[in-house]
């Protein structure tokens, strides 16, 4: 009897294991932003830029300015529009007391290669009506890397389900021509 169950236990256990890592493929891996560990491009009074570790052939470009901060990613990251798109309020990617960010890639597989369309970023803001926090959905592609959406991710319930939401269904076909769209509900935070 105890031999049944043990080789029906075994059983039900491979039946729940994936086959291989392509029967449950992996949407997301994380990278961290850490100032200290990016390589400078430039530094002046009005702001700084950094090229930093991101996915294999796809370096994260970090620029601080106007007291707001741009992100792109990329083959020249620096030259795509995400590289000129920022929040409206003030902001900045590090939270409080840090110098560390964290940024999820939604990416296919090519073999064993990871190929992000997208990534996803929050962004913490400060303006007259206090802090408040932001999801940036950003498209990833060899030809435009651009903002597609924002969340507001105080407001929103459950906020990052829709910034993957977004990222899977609607970064691939976004036309980097258009204007990011806010999604999600709207609290009285600056956004």
């Amino acid at each position: 009897m105890r031999a049944g169950v043990k080789g029906m236990l075994v059983i039900a256990m491979a039946a729940a294991a994936p086959a291989s890592s392509h029967a449950n493929p992996l949407k997301s891996q994380y990278t961290t932003i850490d100032l200290k560990a990016c390589a400078k491009l430039k530094a002046h009074a009005d702001g700084s830029a950094w090229r930093c570790r991101g996915l294999p052939g796809y370096p994260v470009y970090v620029a601080e300015g106007d007291l707001r901060t741009f992100v792109s990613v990329g083959a020249n990251a620096e030259k795509r529009r995400a590289a000129e798109q920022t929040l409206g309020p003030f902001n900045t990617i590090f939270p409080a007391g840090s110098r560390r960010a964290t940024l999820e890639w939604r990416f296919n597989r090519k073999g064993d290669a990871l190929v992000p369309y997208a990534i996803i970023l929050r962004y913490y803001t400060n303006g007259d009506t206090g802090r408040g926090e932001v999801l940036v959905v950003t498209k990833v592609s060899p030809g435009q890397t651009c903002q597609i959406a924002y969340i507001d991710a105080l407001a929103t319930p459950e906020p990052m389900v829709l910034a993957h939401r977004m990222a899977d269904e609607t970064a691939r076909s976004f036309d980097c021509n258009n204007e990011p769209v806010t999604v999600g509900s709207r609290g009285n935070k600056p956004l």
